[in-house]
């Protein structure tokens, strides 16, 4: 920096230096034909003495510039390094607050026998009840055109009266319903005990086919059988690890707005309508939905609507086959 300094003083003083010269040239020949030799010398002294003035001037002005700037220049960089140290300090942060988050209290999902049960009417909550049935689910975008599928079945129902675990298998379909190379299968259950419904979320995520090291951890989703119109439902939240990916769900602000009839490609169904709020963070990105699910007893899901913050719808999930 110094060095640039001087080689900037340097070739402003000569070219002040030009300048002058040429003055003191022109104001010679003058006093050659008109001065004597002492006017001569006292117009060369004050040529002097008025040259080193301009010189000294415009080299501090120079230089006091190329340090200003250059003092201005060092802030911009200090500036930008102390935001870009401020950002990686808060990323890493966060990244070792999500590292710290893995693990929370587990909703208490309660154990049931292992013995095979079959719920009557009376005990359906609002999933899939009879050991073998097979659900396709289609998810639609907000034009309406199907994106994707999901098969769900009933594998076994175990425990005993008022107290039962369903354990279902779910395969993500194409668009057209077809298999995709390298099946992506998982495995879920929910538990019925005294009339509420527990939906395991550690059970939901933790057995994904394919997926080791997976880490779950939330408050299960409960669903009261007996669901009336205005009642609230209990928040439930789940916290997902899979390497050094770390995602988190929470469910809030449950409420059944309506029983109504819903009519979908699998057939009418008699439903109970629910509003909830979804809050997503994966890898600290944010995002906010409302969904509203009609759901039937013995049958789940019969159709959900996802819109975003603003109220835009999203996607539908509709049972196009309930078997």
């Amino acid at each position: 920096m110094k060095t640039t300094k001087l080689l900037i003083a340097i070739i402003a003083l000569t070219m002040v230096c030009g300048n002058v010269n040429a003055q003191l040239g022109g104001i010679r020949k003058a006093a050659q034909r008109g001065f004597d030799r002492a006017v001569e010398k006292t117009v060369e002294k004050r040529v002097e003495e008025k040259t080193e003035k301009v010189v000294n001037k415009a080299a501090d002005q120079i230089l006091g510039e190329t340090e200003e700037q250059s003092a201005l220049e060092e802030r911009r960089v200090g500036r930008s390094l102390d935001r870009l140290a401020t950002m990686l300090e808060e990323t890493l942060e966060e990244a070792q607050k999500m590292q710290e988050e893995v693990e929370i209290e587990i909703a208490e999902v309660p154990e049931v026998g292992d013995k095979p049960y079959t719920p009557s009417a009376s005990e359906f909550a609002f999933f899939p009840m009879k050991k073998g049935a097979v659900q396709v689910i289609a998810t639609k975008d907000a034009k309406g055109k199907i994106t994707s599928q999901v098969r769900n079945t009933v594998k076994e129902i175990t425990g005993a009266k008022n107290a039962f675990a369903i354990a279902y298998e779910s395969e993500i379909l194409d668009e057209k319903g077809r298999a995709n190379e390298g099946p992506l299968i998982f495995n879920y259950r929910i538990v019925v005990k005294d009339g509420i419904m527990y939906l395991d979320m550690k059970g939901l995520f933790g057995a994904m086919d394919g997926l080791d090291g997976v880490q779950v951890s939330g408050i299960a989703m409960r669903i009261p059988n007996n669901l009336a119109v205005g009642q609230k439902l209990e928040d439930a939240s789940a916290k997902v690890k899979i390497g050094f990916i770390n995602s988190s769900t929470t469910i809030t602000e449950g409420e059944c707005l309506a029983i109504e009839d819903v009519t979908v490609e699998a057939g009418t169904f008699r439903c109970y309508k629910v509003t909830q709020k979804t809050a997503t963070s994966v890898m600290g990105r944010k995002t906010e939905n409302t969904t509203l699910t009609w759901y039937a007893k013995g049958i789940g899901a019969v159709k959900t609507e996802t819109y975003d913050k603003n109220g835009k719808l999203q996607s539908t999930q509709e049972l196009i086959s309930n078997l």
